[in-house]
């Protein structure tokens, strides 16, 4: 009588993990980004379009593109908090690699024997902070810069005519070399990983899932708080409408 009850007692023990529906779909993905880092992505190509478009429009203050440029500098700002605090995957420390390891990885690519990474793999986290660098870098010429009539950025008068339009010709040169060719590189990129690669690289950004696999880096990522970008976020546009005001700039004013 002991016996058939400890067996029933073990059944029953086991019963819910053996009924479990493990076909379901859910189970066939994993979490790879966070919603705040997917929203920092998808921004910055808004804002990027944005400044481009504006610089264009019939706007003598570039009131649009200034803001977009304010905007872009937010980001980065941003992105730089969240690499140090955000989600496993979204931490510099988790994707940026020495050269070293950027080249090896781009050998075994060729010779189709990479692993397979559920956050950034090294080339791509190369890209990543290079992407970071050069939109600083545009971002902060746009504070310099001016067109010599009514547009200027919050620090051109001090810096002087000069060098106010120099910041002005490398502000243009810089997007169309620099940011444009690495965006350039950076869809190539993703494209060969979709439709070659069969790594759904552009879906995961969307919706943060990738198919479970056997990934170099980790199996899921982990973290990646709300209420802590938030955080992030707020002191970003903190430290950007901070300085440039504590350093006697003015935002929308033209000169």
């Amino acid at each position: 009588m002991n016996e058939q009850r400890r067996a029933f007692e073990s059944y029953s023990d086991q019963r819910p993990e053996d009924d479990r529906d493990t076909s379901s779909p859910k189970n066939d993905y994993v979490r790879a980004w966070d919603l705040p880092t997917r929203l920092f992505k998808w921004s910055l190509v808004a804002l990027i379009i944005t400044a481009w478009i504006s610089s264009s429009f019939d706007d003598p203050d570039m009131v649009v593109h200034k803001a977009a440029g304010y905007g872009v500098l937010v980001l980065v700002v941003y992105r730089i908090l969240w690499g140090i605090v955000g989600s496993s995957t979204a931490r510099f420390s988790n994707f940026v690699r020495s050269p070293s390891a950027v080249w090896n990885y781009l050998k075994a690519l060729r010779r189709k024997r990479a692993g397979r990474y559920l956050g950034h793999n090294p080339a791509g986290g190369l890209m990543v902070v290079g992407l970071l660098l050069v939109c600083a870098i545009q971002g902060l010429l746009g504070l310099f810069s001016t067109d010599g009539v009514t547009a200027a950025g919050p620090f051109a008068e001090a810096a002087g005519d000069t060098i106010s339009g120099w910041a002005a010709r490398i502000h243009s040169i810089w997007f169309y070399v620099a940011i444009l060719g690495l965006a350039g590189l950076h869809i190539a990129a993703n494209l060969y990983y979709q439709f070659v690669k069969r790594d759904n690289l552009i879906g995961a950004m969307i919706t943060g899932r990738k198919t479970r696999a056997n990934y170099v880096d980790r199996k899921e990522t982990q973290g990646g708080s709300l209420l802590l970008a938030a955080i992030c976020l707020l002191a970003s546009i903190g430290l950007v409408y901070g300085t440039i005001s504590l350093l006697g700039g003015t935002f929308f004013n033209p000169t």
